[in-house]
């Protein structure tokens, strides 16, 4: 696996857009769509995102100014370089930028030291740390994020944001097999759309399907993200016998709205388990 980390994410096929959030591209600020906010007043944003390649780039067009200390021109001049490990370094002389260094380094190392990377991410994660209330990232990464490949036909650009970061590093375990921490990783983070979909996959490969059913407690079919999530769901009530709730599930994956090739491709795998299933 590997992710898209350029500006020009066209070639992946984002099926949704994570709805609930709103980005102000002017303002490069995130928001919460609350529950009153009508559809029409925001609508549906394709967001483009600069990727951890674009990094060094974005802040070299930006120099810290002659009041700025030295560990954020060291910071400044290791993110130019582009260097995961002189960044860590610099993080290691002024340890106020411990959980920025973490975020950074761990991100601009996820296709060349996966290990090192997940080691950072994962404890940046762990902190709490939130890089869009972070100064340094605000003042010298405007409008950076990251793409995340979660699932088959699901690919979704966020800003650079804990959301972002947390799904990243579960994908980056996920690949290694690792599904125990990559759950560890999204556990605490908020349920977005996306965080429920990545975090049933994962159960489900770890076997714990009693935990993805309970993860997928009240998702309505709305859009490919929940459909895909239900079929996880029917994967999940399959596997712990409950064929009849489970063919109903894929009812409602595979019979409402106009699914993606993918998620129909996948509640098709699922649905052919049940058809062989021994009465």
């Amino acid at each position: 696996m590997s992710w898209n980390l350029g500006e020009d994410w066209s070639a992946f096929r984002p099926v949704f857009i994570e709805g609930d959030w709103w980005y102000d591209e002017d303002n490069n600020t995130i928001g919460y769509r609350l529950g009153d906010d009508a559809e029409e007043e925001w609508g549906d944003t394709t967001w483009e995102f600069p990727g951890p390649d674009k990094y060094p780039a974005i802040a070299a067009e930006v120099s810290p100014g002659w009041t700025a200390k030295g560990g954020e021109k060291a910071m400044h001049e290791a993110l130019v370089a582009g260097d995961p490990h002189a960044i860590d370094l610099a993080a290691g002389q002024h340890p106020q930028y411990r959980n920025t260094a973490d975020t950074l380094a761990g991100l601009l190392s996820l296709n060349t030291r996966r290990s090192y990377a997940g080691d950072l991410l994962d404890r940046a994660i762990a902190s709490g740390f939130e890089p869009q209330d972070d100064q340094f990232v605000r003042t010298y990464l405007p409008g950076a994020g990251i793409v995340v490949p979660i699932s088959p036909g699901v690919v979704v650009p966020l800003p650079l944001m804990r959301t972002a970061v947390a799904l990243a590093t579960a994908e980056l375990h996920q690949a290694a097999d690792e599904y125990a921490r990559a759950i560890e990783v999204l556990e605490p983070v908020e349920r977005t759309t996306h965080v429920t979909l990545s975090l049933t996959e994962l159960f489900c490969d770890a076997g714990r399907y009693a935990e993805a059913i309970e993860a997928t407690d009240g998702i309505v079919n709305t859009d490919d993200v929940s459909a895909l999530t239900l079929a996880y769901r029917a994967r999940a009530q399959s596997e712990l016998g409950d064929t009849e709730r489970a063919a109903e599930t894929l009812t409602t994956v595979l019979e409402r709205g106009q699914p993606s090739e993918e998620v129909i491709s996948f509640a098709q795998i699922v649905k052919s388990t049940l058809d062989t299933a021994v009465p």
